[in-house]
């Protein structure tokens, strides 16, 4: 029975495996110029279930935006490279409509108003401001420093991620975020 289900699992993997290492091919080729330095992820990690906050200081978890692709950034106001580029963040959003979002999480521990004060400040409209104070979601996932930007599937599982800033309103990159929006 043992050998049995061994070899169902095998079977039934085995198209998900092809599959996967397609899209990594795939993937591959648009990774290139601005995107050179972005790293696949080496195994599935799934965070739909992990929980930040919204300027209201009310829960969300990444399981909200089920179905799209999500572009996750980590940065600080303190931060002079995450400075730099949230106002292409913005337009990067403000380009892509449909599947795709960008969810910017400040792990800023000052809080709400000086976040505020910075979108304000800086003319970030389409951006929505969410939080990580406590640095649980950049535990969970290991981030290392900000900006860190995560590419995420439509099933919540992290594609891969980039660290540094970057323009992030390129042509490279929304071709990227149109082919993982397709697949």
């Amino acid at each position: 029975m043992k050998f049995f289900t061994f070899i169902l699992v095998f079977l039934i993997s085995l198209p998900l495996h092809s599959y996967d290492n397609a899209n990594k091919d795939l993937i591959n080729n648009f990774l290139k110029n601005e995107l050179e330095d972005f790293e696949l992820s080496n195994e599935k990690k799934n965070i739909s279930n992990l929980i930040f906050h919204d300027h209201e200081e009310k829960e969300v978890s990444f399981s909200n935006f089920k179905g799209k692709i999500l572009l996750v950034n980590f940065w600080a106001t303190w931060c002079a490279p995450c400075i730099k580029e949230m106002p292409s963040l913005d337009r990067l959003k403000s380009k892509i409509k449909g599947n795709f979002d960008v969810v910017a999480i400040s792990v800023d521990r000052d809080g709400v108003s000086k976040v505020t004060d910075f979108f304000n400040n800086n003319k970030i409209t389409y951006l929505e401001r969410f939080f990580d104070i406590k640095n649980s979601i950049a535990k969970e996932i290991g981030l290392f420093g900000v900006p860190t930007s995560y590419f995420v599937n439509k099933n919540g599982e992290i594609i891969g991620y980039y660290q540094g800033d970057m323009e992030w309103d390129n042509k490279t990159v929304i071709e990227f975020i149109n082919y993982l929006i397709k697949i």
